[in-house]
Order: C-alpha cells, then sequence, then structure tokens
C-alpha cells in the first residue's frame, strides 16, 4: 500500500511539471497589485470624518483614539460620524484600514483637531529669543476681542519647515488679555495672572528645541494648517546665508509673509537682544507689519504676562 501511495504520488508531481518548451503562467498576471490611496481626509463640523480614495473600497477597520467602529462601508466617498461633537482643540488620532475589490489594504492614521469657530483677532506681542534657566525662551500673544484660543497654532517656521509647533488649549479670552508660551521650558506656575482688568495665562510649549537664536521667525496661525493671523520676523542682519536671513527656515518664511501682505521691510534688529533685553510690540497693539512696530526692551524690562510697557533699551 505504501509502495503504490509513493508511486502515485511521484506521478502527479510529473504530471504538473512542465513539459520541455512549455509555458509556466503567472496567476497574477494582469492583477492589480497597487494599494488604495487616501487622496483626502478632513473633519467637518467637529462631528464627521470625510474620506476620498483614489478606487473602490471597503472600510474593514476603523478606530477613534483605539475605539473599534463595527460597520464596513463600501465606495470611494466616505462621511463617517464620530459618534459626538469633538470639543475645540480636541485632538483624536482616527485609524482606518480600506481594501480593494482585488484585497489590496492601506492604512491611514490621521489626527483631528476639534475647530474653533470663535478664534479672535491676536498679534504676536513679546518674544524672549535667547532664554536662559532663569530667562527661558517665551512667545506671548496680545488678543484684541473677545473669543477662544482652541487650536491657534504658534510655529517657529511654516508648517514643512517648523521646529515645533505649540497648538493653543480652549482658553477664553477677551480684549488685551494675554497667552505666553513657555517654549523649551516649564513655567513656574501656570496660574493666571490678573492686573489692570486683563488676564495673563500660561502655557506650557514642550518644545525639545530653543527659538532659533537671533536669526528668526515667528508665525502665528488661527488653526493647523490654516492661515497667518501675524508673523514677527528677527535678525542681525549681519548673516551672508540664505539670503541674509541666517537659515533657510527664517528665510522661507520671511518670503512667505512679504509675498502675502504679512510683512514689509527690513527685519527687526535682534543684535542688542540677551537674556534679559527681549523683543516688544509698542504698547497698544501697534500693527503696521513692519519691524518699526517693535523695540527691545531694556535689560530685565520684560513684561511678560502684562501689557506691554515702553521701556526701551539705548546703547550708550
Amino acid at each position: 500500500m505504501k509502495q503504490m501511495t509513493a508511486a502515485a504520488l511521484i506521478l502527479v508531481l510529473l504530471s504538473a511539471c512542465p513539459a520541455s518548451g512549455g509555458r509556466i503562467y503567472d496567476a497574477f498576471q494582469g492583477k492589480d497589485k497597487s494599494m488604495p490611496v487616501l487622496l483626502s481626509f478632513t473633519l467637518e463640523e467637529n462631528r464627521n470624518v470625510r474620506l476620498v480614495y483614489d478606487e473602490d473600497v471597503t472600510l474593514i477597520d476603523m478606530e477613534i483614539d483605539g475605539r473599534k467602529l463595527s460597520y464596513s462601508p463600501s465606495g470611494t466617498v466616505f462621511i463617517i460620524p464620530l459618534g459626538r461633537t469633538i470639543n475645540r482643540g480636541e485632538t483624536i488620532l482616527f485609524s482606518v484600514t480600506a481594501e480593494d475589490t482585488h484585497g489590496n489594504t492601506s492604512r491611514a492614521s490621521v489626527h483631528f483637531t476639534g475647530r474653533n469657530t470663535d478664534i479672535p483677532a491676536a498679534l504676536i506681542n513679546e518674544v524672549s529669543i535667547k532664554g536662559t534657566a532663569a530667562s527661558p525662551d517665551r512667545v506671548e500673544l496680545l488678543f484684541l476681542e473677545e473669543g477662544s484660543a482652541a487650536g491657534m497654532v504658534v510655529s517657529d517656521g511654516l508648517p514643512e519647515d517648523a521646529q515645533h509647533s505649540v497648538i493653543l488649549p480652549d482658553i477664553e479670552v477677551n480684549p488685551y488679555d494675554l497667552i505666553v508660551i513657555y517654549w523649551d521650558r516649564e513655567a513656574e506656575s501656570l496660574e493666571p495672572v490678573f492686573q489692570n482688568g486683563n488676564f495673563g495665562y500660561f502655557v506650557n510649549g514642550n518644545s525639545d528645541t530653543t527659538l532659533s537664536g537671533t536669526n528668526g521667525a515667528v508665525l502665528l496661525y488661527d488653526e493647523s494648517g490654516g492661515e497667518i493671523i501675524d508673523g514677527l520676523l528677527y535678525s542681525t542682519g549681519e548673516s551672508t546665508l540664505a539670503g541674509g536671513w541666517g537659515n533657510v527656515r527664517t528665510e522661507k518664511a520671511a518670503e512667505y509673509l512679504m509675498l502675502f501682505g504679512g510683512w514689509e521691510g527690513d527685519a527687526v534688529s535682534s543684535l542688542s537682544v540677551t537674556a534679559s533685553r527681549v523683543i516688544a510690540r509698542l504698547p497698544g497693539g501697534v500693527d503696521t507689519d513692519t519691524a518699526s512696530d517693535f523695540f527691545i526692551t531694556d535689560t530685565s524690562c520684560s513684561t511678560f504676562g502684562t501689557l506691554n510697557e515702553y521701556l526701551p533699551y539705548e546703547e550708550e
């Protein structure tokens, strides 16, 4: 019996081998082997995710912050209900696996931040760029109207170049309130201060790096991937690198601001800036998008958390 089985097996194997000069056919020849591509993803009304794929797919797995969704829709364009409305400034992680009709799959994970529909006008008001442990790098914002800071972004460059960006939390502000971002160090206290009818709020920026020395940019966006509300350019004016801006990141930010009317003329001169002398906007929120809006404070005369006072540094 064993001999017959072995002989039969050999016969089957021999018959399965192609004859000399025969063809071997690729069973996958002509089959689509490309993965489905997620073309766009947007958050709508803070409660739905809109996905667009390049071909018909079935969403075989979806998760929101690790919570699985229990259905698998098919199509090209999808509106996925999140099951609740995301708070403004709140960030969630949405993950999805798509499978096309040929069995090819792709997975994408996207962070969505709840949009703020009550964004107030604001200006970059005071910046420390040569920080120390005693006087760390900070960026202060001055708010000009009532609203919420939720989701607003402060960055040290354009989105593709920035070393760090800070997304602000949901802080309700009134005209002439301030938010101070401790860029790369933790604030001693996050308790707001109240002075002369205005609040000063404090936020940790959690950056791994300091601001970019004496040649740099600070940009304020209305939201992640949104429009620039305000910008500040500062430079020693002594560098021969990157068109005189000192580094490519600052050069590209300067080109963008000037192209779209966010800055005119030379940068604020940072030659006199030290750890205890900072860049400050003229009191009252003067805003002409030029270097003349700013001055360098006298030694130890920064006013982070309270409204600016005109106490300029004067060389002897």
